[in-house]
């Protein structure tokens, strides 16, 4: 059945706490909406809040008065210390005893319900800020989910401190410690200064991606993200609050693995984690043990034939001497190599220009050639012009004594880690010569039709992509063809000859969209006049290659009739077969390294794990665990998360995986090499089911609960535990083995994969890669279950820059707000992919609300006042006159105000239990705590004001189901409440979800009911006010005594009831409804009101609706019993009411009975407005 309520939308208030004794009233004589129950988070009430005057634009908040916050943080210290005294977050597999070891691991789990959860650990180079602590609290508030579930819940922590930037940073440390001292004693601010001012550095192109049909991520890194005045690292020690006389210790890269990790672990248990630290590690041969695993790990992928070796290209530091791989680089993660071909159009004639500057300079008899790059080879035989730009100057390089390469510096810089000139890394440039003294060049165009082509001008070309040299190929390259036409039109402006541009353009792809001529179709449909209008020829380009690559045919050449996806290949390989063309490639983007080398792309050889097209069979087995396609559930939590995680698998490619200077695990087959940090991070989580019994600090200096050593730990160990294999020799106690091997069967697969959106091109990939080869054959029951990423987290609505005073660190942040504050405001900051939002104002503001509810609750639980046998509400609260009418407090039969705020507290119960399950913390939060106490303020105002009190159960009620709802999000509040004020003997975190019974739907329609009708009478009384205040005239004066007449309806319409009658008619035969069919059942008479109508009951039907709840129309309440309840809330509310008379109207309406009994005659057209649900009603004054 469907419950028509009044049509007025409830608008949103926020509450704040009454001062005793006192009733609530409201400004502009607006009656108050007592029961809306969507309060948003509060407004910043807790104390004085300014900005804090940090450097330029957006800053934080500056608090004053903060004797609240300091309260609650005495709480979170009290807390913190008896859960890490109890150790409750210890969580251990169910042991051999308890269930033998032949039981099932699933079996097992069925008994005992258990998750196990992680997030990406942290690069230990700082300390955690609130962008780290928002990806925590997934994995935090998922982990104390799942103890209210009732399972067993582990949560760990390890470190990352493998790869190049610890090692960097302390190197820089070392020199900086040469150059000013020990403690920086010789640094000179001012000196620094003038020669910064003294130095202008030229600005950057802005380049896009090479290959439209390759997607990237190219991110700016740290360093450009928070510019600071910290050009030395030792100025970026001090600004972490590293004391200077300490920062000399840091030069040790080693002290880095001793300072941080600690930190972190300090500033995570401030904020309240329920992390198992016995399982915490750090990588690197730091840890003898975690290094044997990575070892074991190395030399299981290499058997697999995922692990080969080969030249491949990668991008490289010269300055390193290595692969610089994303976590090696200050700037450019997510860049790839982009691999061209290089074609080699030999010069035939100079121009007079060109001759006259390479005079002397090149070896007689020698050749010369401008090598432009492309990534379409198929396209050659349409080349018409070769590109310079008169803005740049080329180089002349020597490759042999006989041949030369005319290219920009950067592209022969690249060339020279690719084998390309005679030794590596050296380029010799012979000449310099100006991009405008090269037009007029007549060279060879290999595979083209004309055989020969001149050089010509275009300044669009930039020296930081590709040599500098471009084709031109009009047929089917919109910038090409908008350039063809324009130098056509404008040859003296451009200082050539006409004959040097032909415009007969010759059709080589047949498209089925665009026909033959493709760039010519799009310049034209899209209305480009100039080769400059750069955006719209971005777009033309972009379609272009997507549809000559994907649905074009070659008409022209020797692969005339092929695909152009078929003949690339081929016409790539007749170039290079034919000496006419090489490989080249470069990173498809500004790359710096963290020793702040520019980035080239090498051809090495070099270990690399075969991702990708190297190995397809594996990839399509993760694209199968992806998309759920091996029965396994795989989790992607969102739509958005599954396509990235296809997207990405669909490109990723060949992975490097060593280099040679930086911290982490040594090759194990060659010793030279160093484990690269992202393939030492792949499936550290089963690391962390056995930890405890290897070591006992995160070194591994002191032996675990095995008293294992770690050259015990050989790789048929490892396989064992590890459920790989079923025997093992080992000197290592069988029981222990088995204990090792129960706790990894027991916690994993792992349920979660927690991390920012940011790994999806690296980490998450072979996250799931390496655990498809470890474990996909041999037991794909151990494959990872799911992975939840998130977005970035904003502090106040900017991005957090140390610059700008918007930053915040964890530590600081619990510092100011208390950690349960944070953690609020850090659920309210958002669940999806999105960028997040921590609102400072907020955490300010729950300080409050939560400092008030707990004062609330321990007076209405430690000071109650219950009513006595023969006592009531009003006799008690007029002679002992209670500083607080919550306290006083009744018991026995529930009441209606009872009855409706227990059903909401059961609907909000559930509704939060729901969000948890689905990792919706926002709206889980929502109802647990925002809606939650909103119920409680609608409740308590309702109770007090209509004479009646509060049920003293319901109170108890409420607080119990607060403190079980909010813990996962504030669980110190929450066990403070729980233990001191409920008097329980455990903690709160332990305790399970309740099971509340179903909301009763008469309940929650008489409570929505409730909450329009009292919200459009505020809105009508409002609106009066406003009126009144513009001197405009009113039906009444609000600010005078009033009578408030409510005016309920019996029935329905006749006409109403006519019309829904011929509806069901038709559903019942057609079960559809035909409006053709019913229009014509109309009266015409009631046409203008009854067509409305139908057409109304027929988009219900349309959405879903089932016909018996739009057709029946029943209430599910007594209207007029819950109308009275409402009176006498109203009068204590409602300013200046005297009276609230409620009528219940007649068919017809014009007359009723008011429930005094009274009848009434000639009541107006107001009082036959009103319908079942829907009151109408009027003021008027007396």
């Amino acid at each position: 059945m469907v419950t028509h309520l009044p049509n007025i939308l409830c608008s949103t208030i926020r509450f704040c706490r009454p001062v005793p004794n006192t009733p609530f009233k409201l400004a502009s004589g607006h009656a108050l909406r007592l029961f809306n129950s969507k309060i948003p988070k509060p407004t910043p009430l807790n104390m004085a809040a300014t900005q804090d005057p940090a450097s330029h634009g957006q800053a934080t908040l500056k608090l004053e008065n903060t004797e609240k916050r300091d309260a609650l943080q005495a709480i979170e210290q009290k807390y913190q210390k008896q859960w890490q005294d109890q150790h409750i977050y210890q969580s251990n597999a169910p042991t051999l005893a308890e269930y033998p070891g032949s039981t099932d691991p699933e079996e097992l789990r069925q008994k005992v319900p258990k998750f196990f959860g992680t997030m990406a650990y942290p690069y230990v180079n700082g300390t955690p800020h609130l962008g780290h602590a928002f990806t925590v609290t997934k994995i935090e508030f998922n982990a104390r989910v799942a103890r209210a579930q009732g399972k067993r819940a582990l949560y760990p922590q390890g470190y990352h401190c493998t790869g190049m930037p610890i090692k960097a940073c302390a190197d820089k440390l070392v020199r900086e410690v040469e150059l000013f001292g020990k403690n920086f004693d010789g640094f000179s601010e001012e000196a620094e200064e003038a020669a910064a001012n003294a130095a202008v550095p030229a600005p950057s192109s802005t380049e896009t991606k090479a290959d439209i049909t390759k997607f990237s991520n190219v991110k700016k890194g740290k360093a450009a993200l928070k510019t600071i005045k910290t050009k030395y690292q030792f100025q970026v020690m001090l600004s972490m609050g590293i004391p200077r006389e300490e920062i000399h210790k840091f030069a040790d890269s080693n002290h880095w693995l001793q300072h941080f990790p600690q930190l972190w672990e300090e500033h995570l248990n401030q904020m309240g984690c329920s992390i198992d630290w016995r399982r915490s590690f750090v990588t690197t041969p730091a840890n003898p043990y975690y290094n044997a695993f990575v070892e074991w790990q190395m030399r299981r992928l290499k058997e697999l034939g995922k692990i080969q070796f080969g030249k491949r290209y990668t991008v490289y530091s010269p300055k390193d001497g290595q692969a610089c791989l994303d976590h090696d680089r200050q700037s450019g993660e997510g860049v790839l190599v982009q691999e061209y071909l290089a074609i080699k159009c030999k010069v035939k004639t100079w121009s007079d220009a060109a001759a006259k500057a390479i005079e002397g300079k090149v070896s007689s008899g020698a050749k010369v050639y401008l090598v432009p790059a492309t990534l379409r080879p198929e396209t050659m035989y349409g080349q018409t012009n070769v590109f310079v730009s008169p803005k740049i100057t080329y180089g002349i390089f020597k490759v042999s004594d006989d041949e030369y390469y005319l290219i920009t510096n950067r592209g022969a810089r690249n060339m020279a880690y690719q084998s390309i000139f005679p030794k590596w890394g050296e380029f010799p440039k012979v000449a310099d010569i100006s991009g405008g003294d090269v037009v007029g060049t007549l060279i060879e165009a290999p595979l083209s039709a004309r055989k020969e082509v001149y050089v010509v001008p275009m300044d669009t070309i930039k020296d930081s992509k590709g040599t500098g040299v471009v084709t031109s190929v009009p047929s089917d390259s919109p910038d090409d063809y908008a350039m063809t036409i324009d130098l056509g039109k404008k040859a003296d402006f451009y200082k050539i000859k006409p004959e040097w541009v032909p415009q007969d353009i010759l059709p080589i792809i047949e498209t089925p969209t665009y026909g033959n001529l493709i760039a010519e179709a799009l310049v034209k449909q899209m209305k480009i006049n100039s080769p400059k209008d750069a955006k719209a020829l971005a777009e033309a380009k972009d379609i272009a290659y997507k549809e000559g690559f994907y649905q074009g045919k070659m008409i022209y050449g020797e692969f005339s009739g092929l695909s152009v996806q078929d003949a690339k290949p081929k016409a790539r390989q007749v170039l290079i077969d034919q000496g006419l063309a090489f490989n080249y490639a470069e990173p498809d983007g500004l790359v710096m390294s963290r020793s702040g080398d520019e980035c080239t792309a090498a051809l090495l050889d070099q270990w690399f794990l075969t991702y990708g097209a190297a190995d397809e069979k594996w990839r399509d087995e993760v694209l199968d665990h992806v998309n759920g396609k091996d029965g396994l559930g795989f989790n992607g939590y969102t739509q958005a998360t599954t396509h990235a995680l296809n997207h990405t698998l669909d490109w990723m490619n060949q992975w490097a995986v060593t280099r040679q200077f930086g911290l982490g695990t040594k090759l194990p087959w060659d010793k030279s090499q160093l484990v690269e940090s992202l393939s030492d991070s792949t499936i550290y989580m089963a690391y962390y089911t056995i930890a405890p019994f290897l070591h006992a600090d995160i070194f591994g200096k002191t032996q675990g609960t095995g008293k294992i050593s770690a050259s015990q730990m050989t790789d048929e160990v490892w396989d064992y535990v590890f459920a790989i294999s079923t025997e093992v020799k080992s000197d290592i106690p069988k029981e222990t083995l088995d204990a090792m091997r129960r706790e990894f069967t027991y916690w994993y697969p792992l349920d979660v994969r927690i991390s920012g959106k940011d790994l999806i091109n690296n980490h998450l990939i072979f996250f799931l890669y390496i655990h498809q080869a470890i474990w996909g054959k041999k037991a794909p029951q151990y494959l990872p279950k799911g992975i939840r990423m998130n977005g970035h987290a904003m502090l106040n609505g900017e991005k957090m820059s140390k610059s700008t005073g918007n930053f915040l660190s964890l530590s600081d942040g619990v510092k100011k707000f208390g950690a349960d504050a944070c953690r609020v405001a850090l659920a309210d900051a958002g669940d999806g992919l999105e960028d997040a939002n921590f609102e400072e104002t907020v955490a300010n503001a729950v300080i409050l609300k939560l400092f008030e509810l707990r004062k609330w609750i321990e007076e209405v639980i430690g000071e109650s006042r219950v009513l006595k046998d023969g006592e009531d509400f009003v006799s008690v609260k007029e002679a002992e006159k209670p500083r607080n009418l919550d306290l006083l407090q009744r018991t026995g039969k529930k009441l209606f105000w009872d009855e409706l705020f227990e059903n909401e507290l059961n609907m909000l119960a559930a509704e939060a239990i729901k969000q948890y399950s689905e990792t919706n913390y926002k709206a889980a939060l929502l109802a647990a705590y925002y809606d939650f106490t909103s119920a409680r303020d609608t409740y308590r105002i309702a109770a007090n004001s209509s004479g009646v009190g509060m049920h003293q159960d319901l109170i108890r009620r409420y607080v119990d189901l607060q403190a079980r709802l909010l813990a996962p999000i504030a669980p110190h509040w929450c066990d403070y409440i729980w233990q001191e004020v409920l008097k329980n003997k455990s903690t709160v975190t332990l305790e399970v979800f309740p099971t509340v019974p179903a909301p009763k739907p008469e309940l929650t329609a008489a409570l929505e009911y409730v909450r329009a009708t009292t919200s459009s009478i505020g809105s009508a009384e409002g609106a009066q006010a406003k009126k009144l205040a513009k001197g405009k005239s009113t039906h009444y004066d609000p600010k005078a005594d009033k009578k408030l007449t409510i005016y309920v309806a019996q029935n329905w319409p006749a006409w109403q009831a006519k019309y829904i009658e011929l509806v069901r008619q038709q559903v019942a035969s057609l079960s559809v409804m035909d409006m053709k069919v019913v229009s014509k059942q109309i009266d015409k008479q009631d046409m203008k009101k009854a067509m409305p109508f139908v057409q109304m009951l027929k988009r219900k039907l349309d959405t879903g609706e089932s016909s018996e709840a739009v057709l029946e129309r029943k209430l599910l309440f007594d209207e007029v019993t819950v109308a009275k309840e409402m009176a006498s809330g109203l009068l204590s509310t409602v300013p200046k009411l005297k009276i609230v008379d409620v009528v219940l109207v007649d068919e017809g309406g014009k007359t009723g009975t008011s429930v005094s009994g009274e009848r009434k005659e000639g009541l107006g057209n107001l009082a036959a407005s009103a319908e079942p649900g829907t009151p109408s009603f009027e003021f008027s004054n007396v």
